[in-house]
């Protein structure tokens, strides 16, 4: 089990991690990309999307299910279970170490926030624009849950499908957290994180590969610059301070309101 407690400047670069986690990018990207391999890509894409989404077909309480989980609303829900996650990572520490916890959660929250404005929302929506259509405005008969479910509003398409913002998002809490909670809460959070990939990927808002190239090649990126190197450790041994400084200041304000007049 790692070491939380190592200063940062203790902890080296792992420099064969970060230098493996560019090359697997590097792969990925080539192949999604490169007109001789992404054949493949497409035949998987393809084969995946027509095997979920016909399991909306004729299927009401199916559509339905999968349209409330692809609404706005849902993302709500979503967002406080995985708060519950990082909650019972912090209470199952021991009580001189869920300060650190609480600085690991809000590291990660942050940078994730960070990424999915920065690269996500602005970087590829904005300045580096790839037209990639999604699955429901590419293969024929595909089922439309908005035009099922009109009176819902739903995402089923899209025309600049690379990368998914909902898989970045999903992929970076799952890395992440799995990096902190060790393995049994990871693999929790793993199963977790793929269900929250599946709206989208069923209603056709997106195909498997923006998720696995797109969003893995985000989360690759990041992570690997957070925690094979010591920036990661730095940021969270800031946050403790700025908890400590936090939980000084709140004593002296008690303690002065608890003296005698």
């Amino acid at each position: 089990m790692k070491d939380t407690n190592l200063p940062s400047d203790s902890r080296p670069w792992k420099i064969k991690q970060l230098v493996f986690f560019h090359v697997l990018i590097f792969i990925a990207l080539w192949s999604l990309f490169t007109p001789g391999t992404k054949i493949f890509w497409e035949t998987i894409d393809i084969a995946f999307f027509k095997l979920v989404n016909s399991t909306l077909r004729d299927n009401p309480n199916w559509q339905l299910f999968w349209a409330f989980a692809n609404h706005k609303t849902a993302d709500w829900i979503e967002d406080f279970c995985v708060l519950g996650f990082f909650f019972a990572y912090v209470i199952q520490g021991r009580k001189g170490m869920r300060l650190r916890r609480v600085a690991e959660l809000l590291f990660s929250v942050l940078y994730i926030a960070v990424i999915i404005y920065c690269v996500n929302k602005t970087l590829f929506r904005e300045y580096l624009e790839i037209p990639r259509l999604s699955p429901t405005l590419t293969v024929e008969n595909s089922v439309h849950l908005s035009e099922e479910i009109p009176w819902l509003s739903i995402k089923d398409d899209s025309v600049k499908s690379f990368p998914g913002d909902h898989g970045t998002t999903a992929l970076l809490f799952a890395a992440s957290f799995s990096y902190f909670a060790g393995r049994r809460l990871g693999i929790l959070a793993c199963l977790y994180a793929l269900f929250l990939c599946l709206p989208r990927l069923i209603t056709g808002a997106h195909w498997l590969s923006d998720v696995i190239v797109g969003s893995g090649s985000i989360t690759l990126l990041f992570l690997g610059w957070a925690f094979c190197t010591p920036m990661g450790e730095w940021c969270i041994q800031q946050l403790e301070r700025m908890l400590l400084g936090i939980a000084a200041l709140r004593k002296k304000i008690f303690a002065v309101r608890k003296e005698p007049i």
